[in-house]
């Protein structure tokens, strides 16, 4: 078997990692994608999850120290320590496995309108299917003449 060589992380994706990290602690965080915007990955992100999902990214992180192991470990031993208020802590490590999604998409009020184009003959069918449907509702079967 062949190991895949171990890649490091590009200076864009440093430069990220670092701007996530300080983008957490600002505050007032600005959402991923404007971040990765302002760090050089252009207007063209249109998945950052992506971006912070890959190797590199994760790699950069954990140069700042930023690990998985970190972090439960560090969660489960504050949840343990203070047992009557958990929530935030709950769900920190709900988003951190990814039980919930930090950013969502804004809700769009958006309505899309589709028009057909239907050839003579489908337009002919539906004509006369109108026509059935008008006689129907006109004089029900159970009262039509024989």
């Amino acid at each position: 078997m062949s190991k895949k060589p171990k890649r490091n992380p590009t200076p864009r994706q440093r430069k990220a990692a670092k701007a996530y990290i300080d983008n957490f602690l600002s505050g007032k965080p600005i959402t991923t994608k404007q971040m990765l915007v302002n760090v050089g990955y252009g207007t063209i992100v249109q998945d950052p999850k992506r971006i912070i999902e890959s190797v590199g990214f994760k790699q950069s992180l954990a140069e700042y120290g930023l690990t998985e192991e970190l972090i439960t470990t560090a969660l489960v031993t504050d949840i343990k320590t203070k047992p009557e208020k958990r929530v935030q802590e709950l769900k920190l490590g709900a988003e951190i496995l990814g039980m919930v999604k930090r950013e969502e998409a804004p809700k769009s009020d958006v309505k899309n309108t589709y028009n057909f184009l239907f050839s003579p003959e489908v337009q002919e069918r539906v004509k006369v299917v109108n026509e059935d449907i008008k006689k129907m509702l006109i004089n029900p079967p159970d009262v039509q003449e024989t």
